[in-house]
Order: structure tokens, then C-alpha cells, then sequence
């Protein structure tokens, strides 16, 4: 018993000490020593993968060429669905505040939503709360990690959207407004604001939604009486 309790000591400390390493980063010199940071930024304990996101967050505006290889953008990829909400929102930080890196993922974040909303329409008869309104809104762990990662996925996508591909957005925004959860919804009227050429059936929906958060975000984009 007390060799386990040492072990976990041990373990805490190296990890506090990980982490103190990471807050006093000040600068990155080569894609080498941006990889050894963005390598904790997944597969790791959260305290260590939020102060890692935290740290990317401060300092990939000024060093942002050194984050521009596949294994970074692997990594932010999957950061971006991160468990812990704070690492999620450092990495969106870092999407609207960098724009060679919102470049690099924005593809792969249209392709990561399609993937994602396959796998919602797959389990659609078992779970039609996902998108029926009148059916009761069930309590899933499942259900709630597809809906927490399709809503950080929606938000990357409203930071780094170019316009370069509008249709394929436009192809989401008609699955998503249909959600229940008004989150997904609000975040699918936000992007419509953004794209060319936005069905108007899409924008009257969107308008005539009963949740305010989702029917403002496009107030100004028609008009006709709700």
C-alpha cells in the first residue's frame, strides 16, 4: 500500500513538473522543439494537455511556421474534440487567430464533420432524438460526446471558413440545422452567415427557429414576417 501511494507521488510530481516545463516556454527554434511541445498536447493526463494548449494558444502566432506539418495538424485535429472544453477553445483561439494554421485544417475539418454526422445519421433509428424535436431529448454518453465534438468541430469551422468550400458546408448546415440541441443549431446559423449563396428554405429555417440564440444570428439576412 505504501509502495502504491509513493508510485502515484512520483507520478504526480512528474507531472507537475511537465507542466511547470511547458509554462515557461517563451519560443520554439525548430519544428523539432515544436513537435516535443504539440506531442503533449494529446494521449496525455488533461493538466498536462491543457497547459500544452495553452501554451500553443500564446505562442503559435509568432511561431506558427513551425507548426505546419502533418503531425501538428494531427495533433490539432484531434485537440479539437478534446474532452476538456478548455484545450477545445485554445485550439479554436488558434484557428481565429492564425490564419496559415485555420488553412492547414479547414478541409480536414469539413472532412471530420462528414465522417461525424455519418456516424449520427448510421444510429438515427435507435437514436432519433438526435434530430426530432418531439422526441424526448435522452441523456447519453454516447449521444452527448457525438454532440460535444460535432459543436467544437462546427465552431473551428466557423473561425478557419474561406469560402473555398462553400458547397460542402452548405451540404453540413442542411443535416445540422435539423438538430435538437439548439447548440448545434446556433452554431449552424453562425455559419450561414458566412457562406455564398445559402438556400433560402436553410435561412427561413433558421429564422423561424424558436430558440433566439439561433434565430438572431441571421436577422439581418432576410426579411419576411416570422
Amino acid at each position: 500500500m505504501v509502495n502504491e501511494i509513493l508510485k502515484i507521488d512520483v507520478l504526480e510530481a512528474e507531472l507537475f513538473s511537465k507542466i511547470f516545463e511547458i509554462v515557461e516556454i517563451e519560443q520554439v527554434a525548430s519544428c523539432q522543439e515544436a513537435q516535443k511541445l504539440i506531442y503533449y498536447l494529446t494521449n496525455h493526463p488533461s493538466p498536462l494537455r491543457e497547459a500544452c494548449a495553452l501554451k500553443l494558444e500564446e505562442i503559435c502566432p509568432k511561431f506558427y511556421n513551425y507548426f505546419l506539418d502533418d503531425f501538428s495538424k494531427n495533433k490539432f485535429l484531434d485537440a479539437l474534440i478534446d474532452i476538456n472544453p478548455n484545450i477545445c477553445r485554445a485550439m479554436c483561439s488558434i484557428i481565429s487567430n492564425v490564419k496559415q494554421i485555420a488553412d492547414l485544417l479547414e478541409l480536414d475539418i469539413v472532412l471530420k464533420i462528414k465522417d461525424l454526422l455519418k456516424e449520427i445519421m448510421s444510429c438515427e433509428n435507435t437514436c432519433k432524438d438526435f434530430f426530432l424535436i418531439s422526441v424526448k431529448n435522452t441523456k447519453s454518453h454516447a449521444k452527448n460526446k457525438k454532440i460535444f465534438a460535432l459543436y467544437w468541430l462546427l465552431e473551428a469551422l466557423f473561425f478557419s471558413f474561406s469560402g473555398k468550400y462553400n458547397s460542402e458546408v452548405l451540404e453540413i448546415l442542411i443535416v445540422t440545422i435539423n438538430f435538437n440541441d439548439f447548440t448545434i443549431r446556433e452554431k449552424t446559423a453562425q455559419l450561414l452567415k458566412k457562406t455564398a449563396n445559402p438556400p433560402l428554405e436553410l435561412l427561413k429555417k433558421a429564422k423561424r427557429d424558436q430558440n433566439f440564440y439561433v434565430k438572431i444570428q441571421v436577422y439581418d439576412k432576410i426579411n419576411f414576417d416570422d
